[in-house]
């Protein structure tokens, strides 16, 4: 029975699209353990790190958890939605991503008028992802090369 304070139309819950589905598979391709190696525009050695993503919050979101070997590289959490990363780091950045998957991976966005970033990130084998990172300090009228990463599977869940 329905009171005045609720209408039919919040209690039912949408059915969702094929694009829906499958952006939720993808994420789901990412839970896991990763070990990561980065080669970034600005350091002459590799960096080497550790992304963990695992279900949240009754599997409405994937966490990202991850950490680098190189105090210049900050450790972070993400949060994923089917269309959006929101991005917090140990310098208190905090930054929002849109996110575009299709059959090969995803892609990303953050535009900012002093600092903006994009990357693409590709499934290469069963266990492997390669990432292209860049960056643009004029609002995405530009780009950058910024960074490569390659993405083992190290664990899943």
């Amino acid at each position: 029975m329905l009171d005045d304070r609720h209408d039919e139309t919040e209690l039912r819950v949408p059915v969702p699209d094929q694009r829906s589905r499958v952006n939720c598979m993808a994420l789901d391709r990412l839970l896991g353990t990763w070990q990561i190696t980065m080669k970034h525009r600005a350091v002459t050695t590799p960096i080497i790190g550790q992304q963990r993503y695992e279900r949240v919050l009754d599997d409405a979101y994937v966490l990202l958890d991850w950490t680098y070997e190189h105090p210049d590289f900050p450790d972070a959490l993400a949060l994923l939605s089917e269309v959006e990363m929101h991005y917090f780091d140990v310098r208190r950045v905090t930054r929002v991503f849109t996110l575009e998957w299709n059959a090969d991976g995803w892609s990303t966005v953050h535009l900012d008028p002093t600092f903006s970033q994009r990357y693409t990130a590709r499934f290469e084998e069963p266990g492997s992802i390669v990432t292209d990172g860049e960056y643009s300090d004029d609002g995405g009228m530009t780009w950058h090369h910024d960074f490569t990463m390659n993405s083992l599977r190290k664990d899943r869940p």
